[in-house]
């Protein structure tokens, strides 16, 4: 389901409800640029597209992402949330997406 503006006030019960009776939750998060772009951090080349190294520690993996992430807006954030449905025995999903910018 989209949220913007313009429904965000009807749909935020549905939202909410959904949050709070979640077996658990899944988010997510879109951000502007594109993969081939590159910056130097500490001494390495990185971009979107840097993939971890078996020598990086977590500490640098998450570092350089976070790096990357920085020099970009996020301008859409995903929610799931999951609901075990025992008639069925599977889970329930109801996703969400929220446009935050520009605001919509």
């Amino acid at each position: 389901m989209e949220i913007t503006n313009q429904n965000f006030l009807e749909t935020f019960p549905l939202v909410k409800s959904s949050i709070e009776s979640a077996d658990f939750i899944a988010m997510d998060t879109e951000f502007s640029g594109t993969a081939s772009l590159k910056f130097i951090f500490l001494g390495y080349t990185v971009g979107l597209d840097d993939k971890g190294h078996d020598y990086d520690t977590l500490e640098e993996r998450y570092q350089k992402l976070k790096f990357v992430c920085q020099k970009f807006v996020a301008f859409q954030v995903g929610l799931c949330t999951f609901k075990w449905d025992e008639e069925r025995k599977k889970y329930m999903a109801r996703p969400f997406c929220f446009f935050v910018f520009p605001r919509s």
